[in-house]
């Protein structure tokens, strides 16, 4: 209902509040009205624009003077503002002087704006200039009945006169308002009285003029039907036509981009044009935005989340995560848009999956694990609601099987192994459900025995040896199958030779021995014929030189002491010389550091306690470095912390008790945060020494009840006086 609102609480009084008002001079300005609005209401103020500047004023009101000013044939121009305003208290001086050359001010009124402080300071900065009765509302969401409400919609300058110092006082002002609300008047007889208003002409006769206009249209309309009709359907066609060629047009442009973002794109990829590919992306985005905001169909829409997409995989190569980050959170705002436009529709649930698993890629090279792991859960739920809509889609159950995986993996270095074994369990359940689709499919075998190894590696840190060696040799079953069936594939046996290390890595502290030393042959035997077939596959050489160093812990554990030498000499140079090549190489330094503890124990046992102190503290200085340079792993915790407890005998059996409690307590920081409830025996092992040459018997106690609990033997002898039952080499 349109009314003259009061700015108490008081009720809209009756229509006759935008009735005609007296006529007199005034100046003219650049422009016959200000729209006033919250940037979330654009799409009213660009309907009133065009509204009020489209409309023609019947000639009987031509030369009269009006709140916009002398009226003539049209209202134009009309200011609105397009542009955010600046993030200061000034609105800026276009703002002012747009204000200060408008006759009149029209404020589109709903919640957002009267909590617009822009919109606020308009209405204030155009009372100033004295024309407080030209102010008019335009109501078009919420209720103006009560200030202050939620849901209130006029501002609070709309609400109130201005005092003597020019800003707002405790006098109500009357408000000038057209309701465009469905159950007001409705936008069209809303637009009439707002007319009325910015005329000063009586509604009532404008709206008996509007009424002979539309009258007079439709008896034209009506005359000329036929020809009409016959116009119509000539332009129709030729519409059809130009629709046609304009939809051609962009389909080409989109075959283009598809190319560009797809085939082309993944050419560059592989040869590392890191640059290109984000010029691609680049010049993707520059299409979108030169696009009309019609053109942009759900289709386009997926094609930018998809460049965004690839613009951040781009920054993400190059480190720079805050870029990536703005890139994928891009993508995923696009992508969730369509996805909840089309909840039925899986390729719009994809492309919300990429977004989700690439923001999680950005939080994981931040070491941000909590918002990761929040980010594949998302990832995997999405999975799941695709498999959902198309249970028989390959694509859409791949897609599962790695939602299932990356979550397992975060899980699993959370120590949250009861959920990490789920997550392979369903994920490898997944896996076998696309098999018989599948059967020659070689990659897909290769994920079952790596989701196998992945559960093997999951009972293994919970404790449960026996499920863990079970599941390495099943894996290693699968590998053995897959290299039958496509003999020429080294991957094949790189992969049966790391299941073979992990079996006899197991085996060894479980006490079968003769059985490890056997499993680690065969897996440097097979790699060691890799490495000479490809010298160039790093992989290769360093997992070669690793089966070394763990026949060397061996045989030192078996006394063989010339044998475990010349395991330590070959592998210690060779990782060295792996090193000058791959200086980067984190495991390799992980095994250089393990190579020296082993020298050290290898010397402790030949006689030589002096060389041994020197060989230890190399072997710490190179796992401090690797628990500075980066997100703590549990394997260079461990074997830093068990160099550390390496140290503490070592000065121990020098009778220097100080430095031995000092170099434990530093293992002892080191491992804290997981050791009190780990079940992983290479944390457990240094943690049960550490605390014995700390001083805390108890403490070290309670650890080698729990390794000795789980059925764990270690390679090299427990302190003595640890337990009764203390183990020997």
């Amino acid at each position: 209902m349109v009314s003259l609102l009061p700015a108490s609480n008081a009720a809209p009084s009756s229509s006759a509040a935008f009735q005609a008002a007296q006529v007199r001079g005034a100046p003219a300005h650049r422009y016959r009205a200000f729209i006033s609005y919250s940037h979330s209401d654009t799409h009213w103020a660009r309907w009133l624009m065009r509204r009020l500047e489209s409309y023609r004023v019947p000639a009987r009101f031509h030369g009269r003077i009006g709140a916009v000013g002398p009226i003539g044939p049209r209202l134009t121009p009309i200011f609105r503002d397009r542009d955010e305003l600046p993030t200061t208290s000034d609105l800026g001086a276009t703002i002012r002087d747009a204000l200060r050359d408008s006759a009149a001010l029209i404020v589109i009124c709903s919640p957002r704006s009267a909590r617009s402080r822009w919109v606020n300071e308009e209405i204030l900065a155009f009372k100033r200039l004295g024309r407080s009765d030209s102010v008019f509302a335009f109501i078009v969401e919420g209720e103006p009945k009560v200030a202050g409400a939620a849901d209130d919609c006029f501002p609070p300058a709309l609400r109130a006169e201005l005092g003597p110092d020019g800003n707002l006082g405790s006098e109500p002002a009357e408000v000038v308002a057209a309701d465009a609300r469905r159950h007001g008047d409705g936008r069209a007889l809303a637009l009439v009285r707002l007319l009325a208003g910015l005329l000063r002409v009586g509604f009532d006769d404008l709206r008996q003029r509007e009424l002979q206009r539309r009258n007079r249209r439709l008896t034209a309309v009506a005359a000329g039907t036929s020809v009409g009709m016959a116009l119509m359907f000539g332009l129709a066609i030729v519409a059809w036509q130009a629709r046609n060629d304009a939809r051609r047009r962009q389909e080409q442009a989109e075959g283009v981009l598809t190319f560009m973002l797809g085939e082309f794109r993944d050419e560059l990829k592989k040869l590392g044009r890191l640059k290109l590919l984000e010029r691609v992306g680049e010049k993707s985005m520059e299409y979108f935005d030169s696009l009309d905001p019609r053109d942009l169909t759900d289709t386009a829409l997926a094609s930018q989340a998809r460049a965004l997409t690839q613009i951040g995989e781009t920054r993400l190569q190059e480190a720079s995560y805050p870029a990536a980050a703005q890139a994928f959170t891009a993508a995923y705002a696009r992508a969730a848009a369509l996805a909840a436009r089309h909840p039925r529709d899986g390729a719009m649930l994809f492309e919300r999956a990429q977004a989700e698993f690439w923001i999680s890629a950005v939080h994981r090279r931040q070491g941000m694990t909590t918002a990761e792991a929040d980010w594949l859960r998302r990832y995997r739920d999405t999975t799941v609601a695709l498999v959902a809509l198309d249970p028989a889609n390959l694509k859409w159950q791949q897609e599962l099987a790695s939602g299932e995986h990356n979550l397992a993996v975060i899980l699993l270095e959370a120590g949250d192994f009861a959920s990490a074994r789920m997550g392979f369990e369903r994920k490898l359940a997944t896996l076998r459900r696309m098999l018989p689709s599948l059967p020659q499919d070689h990659d897909l075998a290769y994920r079952v025995s790596d989701t196998l190894s992945w559960l093997g590696t999951t009972a293994e840190r919970s404790g449960d040896f026996g499920a863990a060696i079970a599941h390495f040799r099943a894996e290693a079953a699968t590998l053995a199958e897959l290299q039958e069936r496509d003999p020429g594939n080294a991957k094949w046996r790189f992969e049966r030779a790391d299941s073979l290390s992990f079996q006899a890595a197991l085996l060894a502290i479980t006490g079968e021995r003769a059985s490890a030393v056997q499993k680690f042959e065969e897996a440097k035997a097979i790699a060691d014929a890799l490495v000479r077939h490809d010298p160039a596959n790093r992989h290769w050489q360093r997992s070669a030189l690793y089966y070394r160093l763990r026949l060397a812990a061996l045989a030192l554990a078996s006394g063989e002491i010339s044998r475990a030498t010349e395991l330590l000499g070959t592998a210690r140079a060779g990782l060295e010389t792996f090193l000058k090549a791959a200086p980067t190489d984190r495991i390799a330094r992980g095994q250089l550091a393990q190579a020296w503890r082993l020298e050290s124990e290898r010397l402790l046992a030949a006689g030589d306690p002096p060389a041994a102190a020197d060989a230890a503290a190399q072997s710490v200085r190179l796992g401090e470095a690797l628990l500075e340079g980066g997100k703590p792993v549990a394997a260079v915790v461990a074997e830093t912390a068990a160099a550390l407890a390496l140290q503490a005998s070592l000065a121990s059996r020098n009778g220097d008790t100080g430095a031995a409690q000092r170099h434990a307590l530093r293992a002892l920081q080191i491992l804290a945060p997981p050791l009190e409830t780990s079940r992983d025996w290479r944390l457990l092992d240094p943690g049960v020494r550490a605390r014995h040459f700390s001083g805390d018997t108890a403490g070290a106690q309670r650890l080698f009840q729990r390794l000795t609990g789980i059925g764990y033997q270690p390679l090299s002898p427990w302190p003595a006086g640890l337990s009764p039952t203390t183990a020997s080499r």
